[in-house]
């Protein structure tokens, strides 16, 4: 394992993909309000979410927050998955903050491909109460699947 990482750049080429990653999406803390900041060490990335000030959207975030809090987090991680198939997590009980680690072998094409899905998931949790019914049917459904072995 260690002659590989040595062999073929590994550490320095997930450094150099995290960073692509990381500069990617800066520009959309610029452009959504709930999106806070983005941020990383090599392949290690975090986008760190917060509650927004248009009336909207905060009334959906204070829904979401109200039913669990740190579920705004579940709005981005099961689309990324289930419409993307990226692979993210929420960080920790009760927190907005979505952390994923790609593969160190990641190509350029990867990284466009993750980036392309991050700006699609958070422009529909942008959507305010619609995305916050979409997420509602979604975990229903799983939740129903589950009770029922379908």
């Amino acid at each position: 394992t260690l002659e590989v990482l040595e062999s073929e750049n590994l550490i320095e080429h997930s450094a150099r993909m995290g960073k692509m990653i990381v500069d990617a999406l800066q520009p959309l803390v610029q452009e959504y309000e709930c999106f806070t900041e983005i941020r990383g060490l090599g392949m290690m990335i975090a986008l760190q979410f917060a509650e927004p000030s248009s009336l909207k959207l905060k009334l959906s975030w204070k829904m979401l927050e109200a039913a669990n809090k740190g579920l705004f987090s579940q709005m981005i991680t099961v689309p990324l998955f289930q419409k993307h198939r990226v692979l993210s997590q929420v960080a920790g009980h009760g927190m907005n903050i979505v952390k994923f680690i790609p593969p160190l072998i990641l190509t350029e094409e990867d990284v466009r491909w993750i980036t392309a899905a991050v700006s699609d998931v958070v422009a529909d949790a942008h959507r305010g109460p619609a995305a916050v019914w979409d997420l509602g049917k979604t975990l229903a459904t799983q939740a129903v699947r589950m009770k029922t072995g379908i």
